[in-house]
């Protein structure tokens, strides 16, 4: 099978598409032919060893996390009702390739409706985003949220959800996005390369903001007394926050089928809409991890993987 392979951290020179072996499954898991595979910021991370999580902390790797496909086979004593033909979606790391093995109970039953594109757009996007803003936030009408990168992955979920709960939602983006984010109820939307977003939002209740450092420290300036930081990389100061006045957290997502499987639920019937950019061959993920990486892809990259039976 063909996957997206490093033989050494670095930058996407190192990044080749080779052959493998095709492994077959374990006990309690299924083997996935994979269709579509979605690129987050996670992926480049790992192959410059910026973070390296157990399972995908050391080489040869294989990149990708995020995929859509249909079961190929399953292994010995998989307790599950899903079966070889269904169509599935979820996380698992190793995703940039034409097969995956995969715990049976990570697999989430892909509804009928949704193409295999929009479904591997999911999991660790709209999960974070999940989380963050109805369990950690408990967004509700009378809500006021500032969602930094409001373009990108977590961030075009995050305003979804706030809006679904009855929240208004500011945002900042680039300009390329500005017409999907006014079409699900943003507004203002502060274009940071020309305004701080400081100048033009004061007082909301919640700040989602996946960049840290001086942006973290600006976004400060514009929460209410007692409202809420939800930081996303880990740079937040609780204690000095609660000191100031404010709370704020380091957020980690949890991977839960099922609110994986809700959330899809919500994507079929077009309460929420993915925004997808682009969709790349798998034969182009140095393309997509670059755009990615430079802030240049405006919204999900999804790459498509060849479709043939071994």
């Amino acid at each position: 099978m063909k996957a997206v392979r490093i033989h050494e951290f670095g930058g996407s020179d190192k990044v080749r598409l080779e052959e493998m072996a095709i492994l077959d499954p374990l006990p309690g898991t299924a083997r996935v032919h994979v269709r579509a595979a979605a690129v987050n910021p996670v992926d480049w991370m790992i192959r410059e060893r910026i973070y390296n999580p157990e399972g995908a902390d050391r080489v040869p790797l294989t990149l990708g996390q995020d995929f859509s496909g249909v079961i190929d086979k399953m292994g010995h004593s998989a307790k599950t009702d899903l079966k070889e033909g269904d169509e599935v979606f979820g996380e698992v790391w190793g995703s940039f390739a034409e097969y995956v093995v995969v715990p049976v109970e990570h697999l989430v039953r892909k509804p009928p409706h949704l193409d295999f594109v929009a479904a591997a757009s999911i999991p660790m996007p709209a999960l974070t985003a999940w989380q963050a803003v109805i369990d950690a936030a408990r967004a509700g009408p009378g809500m006021r949220f500032l969602i930094h990168g409001a373009s990108g992955g977590v961030g075009s979920f995050a305003v979804q959800f706030a809006r679904l709960k009855g929240a208004s939602v500011a945002a900042t983006a680039s300009p390329p996005s500005f017409d999907f984010l006014r079409s699900v109820g943003v507004d203002p939307i502060v274009d940071y390369h020309r305004q701080r977003f400081e100048d033009v939002i004061k007082s909301v209740d919640v700040v989602l903001d996946p960049l840290g450092g001086e942006v973290m420290a600006r976004s400060l300036k514009v929460l209410r007394p007692g409202g809420l930081l939800i930081n996303l990389i880990g740079e937040a100061d609780e204690e000095g926050a609660k000191k100031a006045g404010f709370h704020a957290i380091n957020f980690g997502m949890e991977y839960v089928p099922r609110q994986l499987a809700e959330i899809a639920r919500l994507v079929e019937h077009g309460t929420i809409k993915p925004h997808i950019s682009q969709v790349l061959p798998l034969a182009e993920v140095r393309k997509a991890l670059d755009l990615n990486q430079q802030g240049q892809s405006h919204g999900k990259i999804v790459l498509e993987v060849p479709w043939a039976r071994a």
